[in-house]
Formats: structure tokens, sequence, C-alpha cells
């Protein structure tokens, strides 16, 4: 949703609020909204002025409820999968996220791992923050995953990878080593 139409949502809420108090405060006898009606109601420009903010918040009601009837579910997104002549193959970012996680769980030692997943032009991209032992060679470890990710992905999947990224953010200490 567009940050013009939250925007507009925000006053429209704020305004059914003021109202929503006013009448609250009416039924329990602290306001008597008559004297403000006949104010609000003695001229033609208050009148005018009156028309247009019922015709805002009547507005604001039904992109309300276009947004909530229509708008609720969003397309996920998906990536097309390379190889198929009969027609188009995709798959959804959550899907290749498993992917990942199934080739990244036949590296040992990979304790933790939170990737993330985009495309770009030349293919994806993906980015891989890792919580492993201390105990293996860093770049050693970091190269496996980084190779079974892409092939899990190119082989399995249909899909090219531009990049596997791989951020090793923390070192499980050997007293603490259990798998996630």
């Amino acid at each position: 949703m567009g940050g013009g139409i939250r925007l507009l949502l925000l006053v429209y809420n704020l305004a059914l609020l003021f109202i929503a108090g006013l009448l609250i405060a009416s039924a329990v006898g602290e306001v008597n909204p008559k004297p403000y009606v006949d104010l609000a109601m003695s001229t033609s420009q208050n009148r005018f002025i009156l028309g247009i903010a019922g015709v805002i918040i009547c507005l604001l009601s039904m992109i309300g409820m276009v947004k909530a009837i229509f708008g609720g579910s969003k397309k996920p997104v998906t990536v097309p999968i390379e190889g198929s002549s009969i027609g188009n193959i995709d798959i959804t970012v959550p899907a290749i996220i498993v992917m990942v996680m199934i080739a990244v769980k036949t590296i040992k030692d990979v304790r933790e791992v939170k990737p993330k997943v985009r495309k770009s032009s030349n293919g994806l991209v993906i980015e891989l923050h890792m919580m492993i032992n201390p105990e293996h060679i860093v770049p050693e470890m970091s190269i496996n995953v980084q190779n079974a990710v892409k092939n899990h992905l190119e082989e399995l999947g249909g899909l090219r990878v531009a990049s596997v990224k791989v951020l090793v953010d923390d070192f499980l200490s050997p007293d603490k080593q259990t798998r996630s």
C-alpha cells in the first residue's frame, strides 16, 4: 500500500476516532452536541466544508473496503525455472529457501543458517548468514556451502544462480554445539 493511501487512511481513522469520542461523550451526558451542530450548520461556508469532509470520508471508506476485499491476497514472489518448452514454470521464494536449507544441511558443522533470496538480472542472489563450528577452516567450509547451494538449486531446481554470498555471523562455542 502506498504512502499516500496510508496517510489518508490515518486521517480517516483519526476522524472516526474523534467522532466516536464525541458520540461516547454525548451518550454519557458530558457534551451536548446540539449547539455545536447548530454552529457548524450556521453558514453556507461551514456546510460546504462539512460536505467536502463527508465526501472525503466516504471516499476513504470505499478505498478501505476495496483494499480489504481485493487487496488482501498478495501474489507471492516467484522465479521462473529454466528448461520448459511447453509453458512457464515458476517457483516461489519460500520454496527456494527450503531448497537452500536442504543443501546447507549436507555440510557438516554448519549449525545455523538464515538465507535470503532475491532476483537479479543474472539469476538468483543467495545470501547466507551462518553460525559454524569454530574448529573448522572458515574459507573451506564457506566454499563448500556455496558450491552445495549453487549445485542443488541449479541441478534439482532448474534455477540460474548468479551468486551465493556467505557471512559467518558467529561461531558456536564447543560447549554449546547443538544443531538448530
